[in-house]
């Protein structure tokens, strides 16, 4: 029996240190508002005071911006209490968002680890990935515990599991196979707004970071496995070569779970001699962002392990080449690119970059008919989401 899914419940994931689950969401919302008919779904957005959303200029869905703390009860003794007795009573997971839910007769709810609350309430839990058991050092290790305790929790009590990639759910099979029969694979995709392929934001963008053309684009939060250290290596096996290409990385420079690596990256580019061609611009408006993508030669995502990579889709979505590391979900992702490279050979990645630079390096970029095709074709992308998602949500 399908479900009447009219109010969703998104509780935002993601902050300044990790945009992808900030963007992930930003994703839903707008897939949503493409496949739904004009006010017939309410979608309320739960978030805290430090996650930043921009304005949205939706269609056909209402959507409301709740602060969780003004809206849910304080951790007030006497609520602590109340909340305790629920859970061992009742078997509550979260009361404090469970009884709210519940009182506003909310449809849906995710990505939450609830309790279905006799099934009264229908919600789904979201796996991005297994980092912590393919990439243990990809954090700390009290981090990587944290992850792998949340996970488990979510594989034991989830009532749906929604993973972003066909690889994912069969990590989820292997570690976990009591979430096979409650498993849903939910590739996400990525909506650009019009707004923001306005030409005037190019030569404003170009102005405004001084990026020298022509340049290679990574948008990456900087850790361990995004796989950096390659990419500057490759860049120094080209310097070596009288080959001086520009890159340009954007994302969170300090790395919470590894407050040290900041300086680890400083000095991979003084080491490999690449210091006068590479662009550090940390985090930048999403617009800024979207007009650098238009204007490089070309985009890599060197990461070593990935749970859906939300710069492939943005690759896909303006057509735009890539260089891809050689790793299962970037296959899934974009089976037919072709410039795979093994993900730690830095040799490699210099030859496909070379190739890339002498085919494309001369272009001008926007290439609008390239863009606006890509654009069209990508549109379905973005339903099969929005209509993936409220499948999800009424089963």
């Amino acid at each position: 029996m399908m479900r009447s899914i009219k109010k969703i419940a998104l509780l935002a994931v993601g902050d300044s240190a990790w945009q992808g689950g900030i963007q992930y969401i930003i994703n839903i919302i707008r897939a949503i508002d493409q496949v739904s008919e004009k006010g017939a779904v309410q979608v309320y957005l739960f978030k805290n005071e430090i996650q930043d959303f921009p304005e949205f200029d939706l269609r056909n869905i209402e959507l409301t911006t709740l602060l969780i703390n003004d809206v849910l009860p304080p951790f007030s003794l006497g609520n602590r209490i109340g909340w305790f007795l629920q859970r061992k009573i009742k078997g509550m997971i979260n009361p404090r968002y469970e009884n709210y839910l519940l009182q506003n007769k909310v449809d849906f709810v995710f990505p939450a680890l609830l309790s279905d609350c006799g099934g009264r309430l229908n919600s789904a839990a979201w796996i991005a990935d297994f980092q912590y058991h393919h990439f243990p050092e990809g954090h700390n290790k009290v981090t990587t515990l944290q992850a792998e305790k949340t996970i488990k929790s979510i594989a034991n009590a989830a009532k749906k599991i929604v993973f972003s990639s066909v690889f994912c759910k069969s990590d989820a099979d292997k570690l976990f196979p009591q979430t096979t029969d409650k498993a849903f694979v939910m590739p996400f995709a990525v909506y650009i707004p019009p707004v923001q392929l306005q030409s005037t934001y190019l030569q404003l963008t170009r102005d405004k970071y001084q990026v020298t053309d022509p340049y290679l684009m990574v948008s990456n939060l900087f850790g361990v496995t995004k796989n950096h250290k390659t990419l500057f290596e490759a860049l120094g096996i080209l310097r070596k070569q009288n080959l001086k290409i520009n890159l340009v990385c954007t994302g969170n420079l300090i790395n919470h779970t590894d407050l040290d690596f900041a300086n680890q990256i400083l000095q991979m580019i003084t080491d490999n001699g690449i210091r006068d061609q590479v662009f550090l611009l940390g985090l930048i408006p999403r617009v800024d962002q979207v007009a650098l993508y238009r204007m490089a030669f070309a985009l890599v995502q060197p990461s070593v392990h990935e749970g859906w990579s939300t710069l492939v889709e943005e690759a896909k979505a303006l057509g735009k080449n890539i260089l891809l590391s050689d790793i299962p979900v970037h296959r899934e992702q974009m089976p037919n690119n072709p410039y795979f490279f093994e993900p730690l050979n830095s040799t490699q990645l210099a030859s496909k970059i070379k190739e890339v630079y002498f085919t494309f390096a001369d272009h001008q970029f926007p290439n609008q008919q390239v863009e606006e095709a890509a654009l069209a074709n990508y549109r379905n992308n973005l339903i099969e989401f929005g209509n993936n998602f409220l499948s999800i949500a009424s089963k």
